[in-house]
């Protein structure tokens, strides 16, 4: 399947997007930025596909959110250092109706910096964390699936912080990669460096 990115003019939120709009973004990299920089939630050297990012059409026109295309089973690591603030994985229904928006199951870690990580899709029984747990960055969380909204197996991840009225807004995010410290695009391969490995 092939999705088309859209990009719309209006602001990032955070330190280097209150700077630049969307249309600033040339070849996955700021001039200056100084934003948090995650980890490929995967396990290091994994070879992983992204099929959608920002404001891509599919099911992510309004969002600031990513898909990864994953077998089930797939181990998902933690992308970011931080603190298992809910889960669920008990649910074994997906699909694309409506009714099964609220059955996916998911892991959110809170950062230190008070945002929030949001790991989506996850398989049935396929958490390995419990809340309250600390988790390093590259640490596995749980395994992939296709439960909740989805039409194939897939990671859904996005980070969300509070914006200037104390509200969470979802945030765009850059990795470490292969090609280097970059801002990922849809449609393309990547893959994983975990910086103590």
């Amino acid at each position: 399947m092939k999705y088309i990115l859209l990009f719309f003019l209006f602001p990032f939120v955070g330190s280097a997007q209150d700077q630049y709009p969307i249309s600033y973004l040339k070849n996955g990299r700021f001039k200056q930025d100084s934003s948090y920089i995650y980890t490929l939630p995967f396990e290091n050297k994994k070879k992983i596909f992204l099929i959608q990012a920002y404001e891509s059409m599919f099911s992510h026109k309004g969002e600031r959110a990513l898909d990864f295309k994953v077998k089930n089973g797939t181990r998902i690591c933690a992308a970011r250092a931080g603190v298992v603030s809910s889960l669920r994985e008990d649910s074994e229904l997906g699909g694309l109706k409506t009714e099964n928006l609220s059955d996916g199951n998911f892991v959110t870690i809170q950062h230190d910096d008070g945002s929030v990580a949001n790991y989506w899709h996850l398989e049935k029984d396929g958490v390995v964390v419990n809340v309250g747990d600390t988790v390093k960055a590259g640490q596995w969380i749980g395994l992939s699936g296709n439960t909740g909204y989805s039409a194939f197996p897939h990671l859904h991840f996005e980070v969300q912080g509070r914006d200037h009225e104390g509200h969470y807004t979802q945030l765009v995010t850059r990795f470490y990669t292969n090609k280097g410290v970059i801002y990922l695009r849809p449609g393309k391969f990547y893959r994983v460096k975990h910086l103590s490995r």
